[in-house]
């Protein structure tokens, strides 16, 4: 629990704590001081002697702050797969309330999120209207009465007594430190924010109401001021959980709620005149509701920082994608708010879910694509002007970014973003051939690139395709850089210890010989090639081993094909990999035998696992490795030269060791997360 100057409700809340049935597991409890002047540190330490209590300070305000800095001690100091239980300073528990959580977590054990009873303990007893009009849960944090054991809602699951399984917060969860008490006017929404978001990336939430704590409800908590408060600070806390671009707005505000709230409007004046004072007071509160909305969406806002939102013409989840989730982190470290909006596409769930640990919003945006697609281009133009329009105005953007992965793909958004007067920077992932712009497209080409503060690409290649084709469209104050992807040097080491673990998960020998790649298995990136030039080289080195990392519309034939060949003793298909890094460092040489590259993040991890590179000499791979000593370029159309080359490289395993050194330093000294992050916040300075 996270307690500020609860010296006056505590006493009760421990003494509930020493008269607790002890389970028969091991248990804890942490409570965390958050700046109280009341003298409450010196309370609990008065308890430490009959309770295994442990007290931490959190040095940051807010309630959530303090459970994130529970959550991080506990981590640290407990290794086992058992309840993080959450409750309030102000919430005595029954005596087999230990009891019953432990009796929970067996019973369910498909569950990892689980809210339990929360009962009141009135310090006086409530008024009639009280109880018969107030949102007992909303406005005190009581559960319903009725409420049955199983699956729950997870806006249902509170914060004076929930529990999360350990393996929650070891993927990585967190609160939302933005969002709960914090010693002012806060937002409501402290837990089921955590809860929600959750539940987006795929936990379900159980109900349990045998573990039962009494919530303490103050007699001034009884008042209408208070309830109505508490109404205000819930619809403040609804705007902040609320998904940007979830709802068509006007003037910054969802246009269901503006007619919801004149509805409400004209409720409570027919109430006043009919003289009907329940209906009042629900129009009331509902009011007070949507003020707070409306507070947090005109005023609130404000204080979040510049919004970007990044978004893309988008089939796959690959490279780019993954360059764009991490432009949201560098934005956040500079102070700014960005997220994503995407088409749909195979495994964006799976990927959003991972993101939402991190609070990275994926919002769904498929505007008409009229630059993208010829057939239905009119037609899609007037869509994008009704429809689009208003739909991108909605994620309360200050400015777009538009990932280009392909000669026009992305030019629909970008010309939206002009028609909405928002400003837009361009990253461009791919260097692709010219293209010629027809004479319908010519007008709003030049409308969409109006709107374009700034232009980077991932490699020099990339910047002189996209040149090619749209220098004579851009503003002539465009600011221009090349920002290469990025490796997290942290993540992504060398070392023998993470070789023989990853030949390990991989069943191959310590000694064994082995070339592979992680890539998507799409034409693009021509897995067959590999598996062609695999079969080369194994009648030099019979003990070839191939590892091929990644999943792919190809995977079905290449693993017909591995079968009808008789190589499946001797090559691996991973299919997807969520933790690339775990089998990397098991191969002698990375080959990319890719058609195109816009910049290979592929290679740059290898590197940066301490293996030699190898990868054809096409844009963007040869912007890498040109110079490199960690790595060499092949014909891209030549196999028996490429295999000549590689082979050369397996037959000298000194070559090979000092150029995987190489490879380590070139990655931390031009890739690292670090030194990217800085070139993409000098590129933003001042766009935004």
């Amino acid at each position: 629990m996270a307690t500020c100057d609860g010296a006056q409700t505590l006493p009760k809340v421990l003494d509930g704590y020493c008269r607790l049935h002890a389970p028969r597991c091991k248990w804890r409890l942490i409570i965390v001081e958050n700046g109280s002047r009341d003298g409450t540190g010196a309370l609990v330490a008065q308890y430490q002697d009959r309770l295994p209590l442990h007290l931490l300070s959190s040095p940051h305000k807010g309630k959530n702050a303090a459970l994130n800095l529970a959550v991080e001690w506990a981590l640290r100091h407990d290794d086992n797969d058992g309840l993080f239980i959450f409750t309030d300073d102000d919430a005595t528990p029954a005596p087999d309330w230990l009891l019953q959580w432990e009796r929970c977590a067996a019973a369910h054990a498909q569950y990892l999120v689980f809210g339990g009873a929360i009962e009141p303990d009135w310090a006086e007893p409530p008024p009639e209207w009280l109880l018969r009009l107030v949102p007992m849960g909303l406005t005190f944090g009581l559960t319903a009465s009725d409420l049955a054991e199983g699956p729950v809602f997870p806006g249902l699951v509170w914060g004076a007594n929930m529990a999360l399984r350990r393996s929650v917060f070891a993927a990585g969860y967190r609160y939302d430190t933005s969002i709960g008490p914090n010693g002012n006017a806060y937002a409501m929404g402290s837990e089921t924010e955590l809860t929600r978001r959750l539940a987006l990336a795929g936990y379900t939430a159980c109900f349990y109401p045998h573990a039962r704590v009494s919530h303490f409800v103050r007699a001034r908590q009884l008042t209408l001021d208070y309830v109505l408060e508490k109404a205000w600070r819930f619809g403040r806390g609804k705007f902040r959980q609320d998904s940007p671009g979830t709802y068509p707005e006007w003037c910054g505000m969802p246009r269901w709620m503006l007619a919801r709230f004149l509805r409400e409007c004209v409720g409570y004046l027919r109430a006043s005149v009919q003289g009907d004072a329940d209906a009042r007071f629900r129009r009331r509160w509902e009011l007070a509701y949507l003020r707070g909305y409306f507070f947090e969406a005109r005023l609130g806002r404000r204080k979040l920082g510049k919004r970007v939102l990044i978004t893309s013409y988008s089939g796959e989840l690959g490279g780019m994608e993954m360059r764009m989730a991490q432009e949201v982190r560098y934005l956040r470290l500079g102070g700014a708010d960005g997220s994503l909006a995407l088409r749909r596409f195979a495994g964006i769930d799976a990927w959003a879910g991972r993101l939402a640990r991190e609070q990275i919003v994926v919002a769904e945006f498929d505007p008409p694509r009229f630059f993208e697609q010829w057939d239905w281009r009119r037609w899609n133009l007037l869509r994008a002007r009704l429809w689009a329009a208003g739909r991108l105005r909605a994620f309360r953007a200050d400015l777009v970014h538009v990932a280009w992965c392909w000669t026009n793909y992305g030019a629909s958004v970008l010309w939206l973003a002009g028609y909405c007067r928002l400003p837009a920077v361009i990253s461009v992932h791919n260097a692709f051939p010219a293209t010629e712009i027809s004479d319908w497209h010519e007008p709003l080409l030049r409308q969409a690139f109006s709107a374009v503060r700034g232009v980077y690409a991932v490699s020099r290649s990339a910047m002189a395709h996209f040149m090619a084709i749209y220098q004579p469209y851009l503003p002539a104050s465009t600011r221009m850089a090349v920002i290469p992807n990025c490796v997290d040097t942290d993540r992504f080491l060398p070392g023998p210890d993470l070789r023989r673990a990853a030949r390990g998960a991989l069943r191959l020998a310590e000694d064994a010989l082995v070339i592979g790649a992680a890539a998507r298995l799409s034409e693009q990136k021509r897995p067959e090639l590999l598996l062609d030039l695999f079969v080369l080289l194994r009648r030099r080195f019979p003990q070839l081993h191939l590892v091929m990392m990644g999943s792919g519309p190809l995977e079905a034939a290449l693993r017909d094909r591995v079968l009808a060949a008789g190589l499946e003793s001797c090559v691996t298909l991973t299919g997807f990999v969520t933790e690339v890094e775990a089998l990397l460092p098991a191969l002698d040489l990375h080959i990319l035998m890719s058609r195109s590259e816009g910049f290979g993040i592929a290679t740059i991890e290898a590197m940066a696992c301490g293996v030699p590179v190898v990868a054809t000499e096409v844009p963007g791979s040869t912007d890498i490795l040109r110079d490199s000593g960690g790595g060499v370029l092949v014909p891209a159309d030549d196999l028996h030269a490429a295999s000549a080359i590689v082979a050369d490289l397996l037959a000298d395993p000194g070559r090979r060791e000092a150029m995987g050194g190489q490879a380590r330093k070139e990655a931390v000294e031009f890739y690292s997360s670090a030194v990217v992050g800085r070139q993409v916040l000098a590129f933003y300075d001042q766009l935004i």
